[in-house]
């Protein structure tokens, strides 16, 4: 999420916390509560706070994945899913 790839970590920061805060989602409450324990005047992808939310980030990231091939493996496709497809692919099962 923040720093992976070169790149603004500040712009990164408030891109992510502005998109996440307007949702009104008690799943990401764990992630407003992380966002709101870093100093917006200084992120910085080496600071504790920020490591953390960057990893809770990546765990609901590795769950939403499972969740996703749990739905696709209860309609019986049992292959292995390329997620960059998984939106066609479910449209063909829903019709």
């Amino acid at each position: 999420m923040i720093g992976e790839d070169e790149g603004d970590v500040n712009k990164a920061y408030i891109e992510f916390k502005d998109a996440i805060i307007k949702f009104d989602n008690i799943e990401l409450l764990p992630i407003k509560k992380a966002i709101s324990r870093i100093n917006p005047n200084n992120v910085n992808q080496n600071e504790e706070s920020v490591k953390r939310l960057d990893y809770l980030v990546d765990y609901y990231q590795s769950g939403l994945s499972m969740q996703i091939e749990a739905i696709f493996r209860g309609y019986g496709y049992l292959e292995i899913i390329d997620f960059q497809n998984a939106t066609d692919l479910y449209d063909k099962i829903k019709n």
